[in-house]
């Protein structure tokens, strides 16, 4: 999977009425000025998808994992690359971004789900990480959020 655009507001708002295949030719005609010799169009294997927030019935906004009352959302979010708790049938789709994050709309929180992701994917797929050098997903249980119930 590749982001090919990440935008809000006023840009986002842009790009709400075009159709999918609008947004992917702009996005991948953007990325082309900036690695002219790739050809990244090859390599679409499925049809894409969009998301606008701005058009979802239950948009709450960049900010929206912050707001006061959300905390058990944002920790099952944030948490979601650990999985060894999940049915069988949910487990191997692994979220990142700022919005899965602890710091909605900061590049930190996206850069820091991705890693989490990485780890994730790594564990699903039989692996682990090097005994001295624990990932995100060996530490959680010491530094993760707390827990508030349900």
């Amino acid at each position: 999977m590749i982001c090919l655009t990440y935008s809000w507001m006023t840009d986002a708002l842009k790009m709400l009425p075009l159709s999918v295949d609008e947004r992917v030719n702009l996005a991948l005609a953007a990325l082309k000025k900036i690695y002219p010799k790739v050809d990244i169009a090859q390599h679409i294997v499925g049809d894409p998808v969009t998301v606008s927030w701005e058009d979802d019935p239950n948009f709450l906004g960049a900010f929206k994992g912050a707001l006061p009352g959300h905390y058990r959302y944002n920790a099952r979010m944030y948490g979601h690359f650990i999985q060894e708790k999940l049915p069988e049938k949910h487990r191997g789709i692994f979220m990142a971004g700022d919005g899965v994050s602890w710091t909605p709309a900061w590049v930190e929180g996206a850069v820091q789900t991705a890693l989490n992701s990485v780890w994730g994917i790594m564990t699903h797929f039989g692996g682990s990480t090097p005994e001295g050098n624990p990932g995100p997903g060996d530490m959680y249980p010491l530094v993760g959020p707390v827990n508030l119930g349900e």
